[in-house]
């Protein structure tokens, strides 16, 4: 399934004007191609879709809590970099409480990487991630915890897995 079945897929759940998604996704990994690319497709389907750019909310944990709180859909696009981003784990743990608390649709897109390896947290560069964290909040561990939890939850859900540059990706394993 492609970008453009995404994007219908969406078009079909959201039935009035008024239903947002909220776009999580790793500006640093991925905000240049696919993460603006998908941002851009959906607006320009009618799909208002909002996302912390560090303009639209601010920046502030609440004002982007209440605009997960207040969307029908998240769409969570994990990457290499995603667990990288504390702003996207906070993201996340926010995504998966409103899924709990007021039913949000949450559907987890994973771009370049496997759903088993964001479940099971093993794959080097996350694994990496979540070390450094951890060892960056050794005093808020609770909050690693969460990131931990909301991850696994998120990877246990139907979502679409997207595999782009594989002729690039075949190239360097070659060269290596």
């Amino acid at each position: 399934m492609g970008l453009f079945s995404l994007i219908n897929l969406l078009m079909l759940l959201l039935s009035r004007k008024d239903n947002d998604v909220f776009l999580s996704f790793s500006h640093h990994d991925i905000g240049k191609n696919f993460g603006d690319h998908l941002y851009k497709d959906l607006n320009s389907s009618g799909i208002r879709t909002l996302r912390d750019n560090g303009g639209i909310y601010a920046g502030q944990k609440s004002d982007i809590k209440k605009a997960i709180q207040e969307s029908r859909i998240s769409v969570v696009v994990f990457s290499k970099g995603y667990a990288s981003s504390t702003k996207c784990l906070d993201q996340l743990v926010h995504i998966m409480d409103a899924r709990d608390k007021t039913g949000l649709l949450v559907l987890p897109v994973f771009y370049n990487v496997d759903p088993s390896e964001v479940r099971k947290q093993k794959r080097v560069c996350l694994k990496k991630h979540l070390l450094k964290h951890e060892k960056s909040f050794h005093k808020e561990m609770a909050r690693v915890k969460s990131w931990r939890d909301a991850l696994k939850e998120a990877a246990d859900l139907a979502g679409m897995v997207l595999q782009q540059d594989s002729n690039k990706q075949k190239k360097e394993k070659e060269r290596a």
